[in-house]
């Protein structure tokens, strides 16, 4: 017998006690693609996030030493 089950948010594959071994090691390993590439996704708009937090510092910094609004926040 061959029973699927999934986490309850991202739907990752679970192993189950009546599953043969061969079939839930497959699972596992399914999942845990699925977890590294989340992870590396995360990981990727994080980067995006704090790069774009520093340009718009940078500009404020550089309007500050200026004194006026030279470049768009």
């Amino acid at each position: 017998m061959d029973i699927n089950q999934f986490t309850p948010y991202q739907h990752y594959p679970l192993p189950h006690p009546e599953n043969l071994l061969e079939q839930d090691v497959q699972r596992l390993i399914n999942a845990l693609h699925a977890i590294d590439g989340d992870i590396h996704q995360q990981q990727l708009a994080s980067a995006q996030a704090q790069h774009d937090i520093n340009k718009r510092f940078n500009r404020l910094r550089l309007n500050q030493v200026l004194g006026e609004s030279v470049l768009p926040i």
